[in-house]
């Protein structure tokens, strides 16, 4: 396993793999009890139109760490694990 200081995370660029600039690291949300990291809030793109994304109430994105594919000049976010409204919804619905 590689190990990344978060530090080095910070203002990391998210992309998805089908090219969709997400916008930069703002943060990270751990889980109090096991200390894993769940969610990468990060700061979107000006140009991304957040409205089905999930965000927190300041609009900054919520991307799950299960959706990371790849760390390296950026982070590659794998599209269909995204966090979306509409998922969201339709998980609801079952």
């Amino acid at each position: 396993m590689v190990r990344i200081r978060a530090s080095h995370l910070r203002d990391m660029e998210l992309i998805t793999d089908t090219g969709v600039r997400l916008g930069w690291v703002y943060d990270l949300s751990f889980d109090e009890k096991t200390g894993e990291i769940l969610i990468i809030v990060t700061e979107p793109d000006e140009d991304l139109d957040t409205s089905e994304f999930v965000t927190d109430k300041e609009g900054l994105l919520l991307v799950p760490v299960s959706a990371i594919k790849s760390i390296g000049e950026f982070i590659v976010i794998d599209s269909e694990k995204l966090a979306v409204k509409s998922k969201l919804r339709a998980i609801r619905r079952r």
